[in-house]
């Protein structure tokens, strides 16, 4: 067994990476909303103590007023957004409600297509018509059985979000109140130091890990205003691009989301070329602002290699599902400050050692 001992650091290390994993994929959605709760009353802190120490505010009441305006910003950007939204399928809606648009849509895009194709337009037409026909019979025939289903799996979800956002409110607001408390009962533990000082490390990372990426929003957000703006295509570009910006940050939408459908539209329906092309330089753009920024962004912030960040990204991707994009570079940062503890029991062992061994 001296291989073992010999190897013991080693195999510390191999064993936090391999809790770090296990925890995320399968702890983490049961106690996510009270480690969100205790991230925001850590963070949060200096201003409640300085309000309660100025103003004479206890740190629930203030931890309650900011959460509650939080949620009023957050709920007033959604419903902004969503009446903009709102808007734009509106005016879809009315630009497909003339009789014969439809149709006409489509003879010009198989008249279109046909010719690049060398291939009768009538024909085409024939076909997709056959063809959207057959594809409408089997969607309802498919779709209709799972609505009812499907709807009440998405108030699930909703209800389990809101559910989670509460808790994770409540949680927060307590915390704030019984922040001394319950600091002062952790301090009785032999290991508080050892886990306050992993803690801190993991804070400080997380929050170097979210300045990078706000970094790279709000360069994104920017592109996207410019190019909005350039393409003429909206009566609020600032809005717009801000919008789009921040759907880059969502691990599944991205720009795409908008971009895509917005340049078919632009080209197919609207014959406004030059405005698609600028849309699709923007779209570019921002895809390649994110894919060179947040390998070398993020790494410089956290002190990793552009490589390792890219791979805690796409194994995350392959463990966790959609949100390894988060969860990835989560899981590298806890494991690389637990392993920095490691390493510093280590050293302050050997220390210990020589300091006992009598100089000969």
């Amino acid at each position: 067994m001296e291989w073992v001992r010999k190897y013991q650091n080693l195999w510390k290390k191999i064993g936090i990476a391999v809790a770090v994993g296990l925890a995320m994929k399968y702890l983490a959605p049961l106690v996510i909303p009270f480690l969100i709760a205790g991230a925001i009353v850590y963070w949060c802190r200096p201003l409640l103590a300085w309000l309660k120490k100025r103003l004479h505010i206890r740190p629930g009441i203030s931890m309650a007023v900011l959460l509650v305006g939080a949620a009023g910003g957050l709920v007033s950007a959604g419903a902004l957004a969503g009446r903009n939204l709102h808007i734009q399928i509106r005016r879809l809606c009315v630009y497909f409600s003339y009789p014969g648009r439809v149709g006409e849509l489509l003879a010009q895009c198989c008249e279109r297509f046909g010719g690049m194709l060398h291939i009768d337009s009538r024909m085409m037409m024939q076909f997709v018509e056959e063809q959207t026909a057959c594809i409408g019979d089997k969607t309802w025939e498919q779709l209709l059985p799972g609505v009812f289903g499907g709807s009440w799996q998405a108030v699930r979800v909703l209800g389990g979000f809101l559910t989670g956002a509460f808790v994770t409110g409540i949680a927060a607001i307590l915390l704030a109140g019984d922040y001394d408390k319950l600091r002062e009962m952790g301090q009785r533990w032999s290991f508080y130091e050892n886990v306050s000082e992993a803690l801190r490390g993991i804070s400080r990372a997380i929050g170097r890990y979210l300045h990078a990426q706000c970094i790279i929003m709000g360069l994104v957000m920017l592109i996207c205003t410019v190019g909005i703006w350039s393409s003429g295509t909206a009566k609020s570009p600032l809005l717009a691009g801000v919008g789009t910006g921040f759907l880059d940050a969502l691990p599944i939408f991205g720009t795409g989301t908008v971009f895509v459908p917005w340049i078919l539209i632009l080209v197919i329906w609207q014959k406004r070329y030059r405005a698609a092309v600028v849309l699709a330089v923007t779209y570019g753009l921002c895809t390649l602002t994110r894919e060179l920024l947040e390998p070398r962004l993020v790494g410089a912030h956290l002190k990793l290699l552009p490589v390792v960040v890219l791979a805690s990204v796409y194994v995350g991707v392959k463990i966790y599902g959609a949100g390894g994009i988060v969860l990835g570079p989560l899981s590298v940062l806890i494991i690389q400050e637990l392993w920095k503890r490691v390493d510093a029991d280590k050293k302050e062992g050997a220390s210990a050692n020589e300091a006992d061994t009598p100089s000969k």
